[in-house]
Parts: C-alpha cells; structure tokens; sequence
C-alpha cells in the first residue's frame, strides 16, 4: 500500500475525503430516501457513491494504521479506537441505501426504510465527527 502522496502522509489526504463525502453522502442518501421521485432516479447511483466513500472510510483506516507504526509515541488511543470502526459505519450507510434502493418500489417497505436510512445518517455523521475530533486534538490539542 502507498504510504505517501508528494511526500505528505496518505492519512491526512484520506481523512479529509472521508470527513466531507460521509457526512454528505449521508444527507444525501436520507434525502433520496425520503423523496419518491428521486428515490425512483437516484437510488442506485447512491449506493455506488456510498461505496466510494466506503472504500475511502477504510483507506483511512489502513492508512491509519500504518502512520501510528511510523508515528510512535503519540497519545492517539482514542482516535485509532474511534477511527477503527468509522469504516463500519461507512459500511451501515451502504446498507442502508442498498435498503432504499432494492425496496423503492414497496409502498410500506419505504417508510421502514426512510427510519433505518435516517438513523444509518445520523450514527455516521456522529461517528464522522467524533472521530475527526479526536484527531484534530490528538495532532493540534495541548
């Protein structure tokens, strides 16, 4: 796996795709969620850009991991505890608009689907954060 970019850490670069395209994939696919005629366009071209931000989420994680090897000393124990399952999230939102996607047509199913999709947003968003805080802190804090 590349470690480096132009000499800059791969971390870094990765983290700050995840920190935009999850938070906003995940309003994204709660909106199409919830809109029948979108959901009708949309649907599966959410599912694929979830599972870019998917991919991303665990470059970040691996790419993580291999920094903390090279970066000894650090206090980092609660972002690498956080960071670790921030691709599981990723992965709950991916689920989640496959949900809307295969069941778009199923007039109940959608509803049920719509609250799944709607909490599925809310953790990644949450994690997202919580994770990119921990971070910042851990590299920028006191």
């Amino acid at each position: 796996m590349i470690d480096t970019v132009l000499g800059l850490p791969l971390h870094p670069l990765v983290v700050h795709a995840v920190v935009v395209l999850l938070p906003l994939m995940a309003l994204i696919t709660v909106v199409v969620a919830a809109r029948p005629r979108w959901r009708a366009i949309a649907a599966w071209p959410v599912v694929a850009a979830n599972l870019v931000v998917l991919a991303f989420a665990v470059l970040a994680k691996e790419s993580g991991e291999r920094l903390l090897h090279q970066m000894a000393g650090l206090r980092i124990d609660t972002h690498v505890a956080l960071g670790s399952k921030l691709p599981l999230f990723a992965l709950l939102l991916c689920v989640a608009a496959l949900v809307v996607a295969v069941g778009r047509q199923r007039k109940g199913f959608t509803t049920l689907a719509v609250v799944v999709t709607a909490v599925a947003g809310t953790l990644a968003v949450i994690w997202t954060l919580r994770t990119g805080h921990s971070g910042a802190e851990s590299v920028w804090g006191s």
